[in-house]
């Protein structure tokens, strides 16, 4: 299994940066919609959550055969891994880990396009078509806003990526932290008709859910199709499904989430830049991707933990190493008390 953020999550007195949640927990009208749905637990729920792809669907003025749900947005990882190969990805790293997992799982070959720190880890477009060109692969991986860096791309720039790129090559987008930036994402694509696009966003990390694991996934119908003839039923519970319907309509929520993340955001950025011992990377998302100029992360991690706190270590993605962290934008109290420690850590 993959290393992943939110296990020290175990420990309730630790203060973990390695969750990316928001930091204003459940809203109040999903978490009344849930307690008032707990009578529901008495049924079986809907096999494929019609009626949740049915609100979806009219939330983002796209059509029922356009949506799949999943248990999480992992589900829909393997599940697109699954019914869509065996064949050839490219996947545009470091990013999120998962990808390459499912992938070698289910048969296909995976080659990566690396992005480095020289290039501040963002994308050429003329490069990655080049390396498209040249690999020719079937699928292609891309996180957007990405895992671990933080790095978001606008509609215009994925837009043009896709125009550049054989039509027969199908596009894996996934926004799972897109609502946390100030874009838009992609879905303008799937109602442009775009055949070969499919995007994956998750519920559980921008509306605080992650013990429900709601995701789902928007693309061309076929793909879609496709998708649903591999899934197993019943894959969502009922919870997941009340919630799946009200997201949407948490409009001041949203609202509130935008404003804080973009605002704390910066202040957190423009405190480790004045941090001398490490470097912290631009972000679009909740999240920062900063390095150790000195000294390894695994120290930093547990002089971290004596004092309550962790983070996520970052040597696991393809292109980093043992001095990359990722640290993520929670309650201002939390982070001041983590900007605290790392200005000291080894300077007092």
């Amino acid at each position: 299994m993959n290393k992943h953020g939110g296990y020290q999550g175990e420990n309730e007195k630790m203060l973990d940066f390695s969750v990316n949640i928001n930091p204003l927990g459940i809203p109040e009208g999903i978490r009344e919609k849930l307690i008032a749905g707990i009578d529901e637990l008495v049924k079986y729920p809907e096999i494929t959550g019609v009626s949740a792809i049915g609100k979806i669907a009219d939330d983002l003025a796209v059509l029922p055969e356009n949506i799949i749900l999943g248990n999480g947005a992992i589900e829909l990882i393997y599940l697109f891994a699954r019914s869509m190969g065996p064949g050839k990805a490219l996947i545009v790293q470091p990013t999120f880990n998962e990808y390459e997992r499912a992938l070698k799982l289910y048969g296909w070959d995976v080659v990566h396009h690396v992005l480095t720190e020289a290039d501040d880890f963002t994308i050429n477009p003329e490069t990655l078509a080049t390396v498209i060109k040249n690999e020719k692969p079937q699928a292609v991986f891309l996180c957007n806003p990405n895992n671990p860096t933080g790095r978001v791309y606008g509609s215009d720039f994925i837009r043009e990526m896709l125009e550049h790129s054989a039509p027969e090559i199908s596009w894996f987008l996934d926004e799972s932290f897109m609502d946390f930036s100030d874009e838009s994402g992609s879905l303008s694509l799937v109602k442009e008709a775009k055949q070969t696009v499919f995007i994956l966003k998750s519920l559980t990390k921008f509306y605080a859910l992650p013990g429900l694991r709601i995701g789902y996934g928007v693309g061309a119908a076929p793909i879609i199709a496709k998708m649903e003839g591999f899934k197993e039923p019943w894959t969502i519970n009922a919870l997941g499904l009340i919630a799946a319907t009200g997201v949407y309509d948490e409009k001041d929520y949203a609202a509130n989430t935008k404003t804080y993340i973009q605002k704390e955001r910066q202040r957190v950025f423009e405190a480790l830049n004045q941090i001398k011992s490490l470097k912290v990377y631009p972000s679009g998302t909740d999240f920062h991707l900063c390095r150790l100029l000195q000294g390894t992360v695994a120290e930093l991690q547990i002089a971290l933990e004596k004092e309550g706190m962790s983070l996520r270590t970052c040597e696991d993605f393809i292109g980093l190493d043992h001095s990359y962290f990722r640290i993520a934008i929670k309650k201002e109290t939390d982070n001041t008390k983590l900007l605290t420690f790392l200005k000291n850590w080894r300077n007092e």
